[in-house]
Order: C-alpha cells, then structure tokens, then sequence
C-alpha cells in the first residue's frame, strides 16, 4: 500500500487515484485500512486452511475449524460488495484507485 501511495504523489497521475478532495481520499483510505486488518486475514486463513496446511505439511484441518474459516471469509466478500463495491464500477466510486489494485490481488489468490 505505501508504495503505492508513493507512487501517486510521486507522478503526475490522474486524481482519482489518490484524490486531493478530503471526502474522496477518505474513501480510499478507509478500503485500505479494512482490508488490511479484515479481508487480508481471512483470505490468508482459508488459503493455510484448504490449502497449505493439508497439501503442504499432510496437516488436515478439522472440518468445524474449515466451515468456520470459509463462513467468514464469505461474511467479509458479502460485506466488501454491500458496503465498498455497492453497484459502483470500482470500490471507491467511478474510477480506479488503489484501493481497486489492493482488493484485486487479494482476490485473485
């Protein structure tokens, strides 16, 4: 994320990706701060979970501790389209921003 945001004051980019309005910004922060402390770790736990516990170290997670995982993991997607991505072209509105580069690579894992 810090690069990115390095990046955008660094190059004249357009100013929907990192707008100077206050209100638009805010928007993209507020993505930013939520996946990383939300979306990241369940995406995270269900990949150790379905995957590298039990194909990687022969580990099989029980299957309570699998659902539970899973079951949140689709909480937080349902909550990043209901409250983030809305009926929007992008999560934070129109245009692209960083908040759409962060969620995408965190997605297509």
């Amino acid at each position: 994320v810090a690069i990115l945001l390095y990046l955008t004051h660094k190059y004249k980019v357009p100013d929907y990706w990192y707008p100077q309005d206050l209100q638009a910004r805010a928007h993209v922060d507020e993505y930013l701060a939520w996946q990383h402390t939300t979306l990241r770790r369940s995406c995270l736990r269900a990949l150790w979970h379905k995957v590298m516990f039990p194909v990687f170290l022969g580990e099989q997670i029980p299957p309570d501790v699998l659902a539970a995982t899973l079951a949140e993991l689709d909480a937080n997607l349902q909550l990043l389209e209901h409250k983030f991505l809305q009926d929007k072209a992008f999560l934070t509105g129109s245009h692209i921003s960083p908040a759409d580069l962060v969620a995408i690579t965190e997605l297509i894992h």
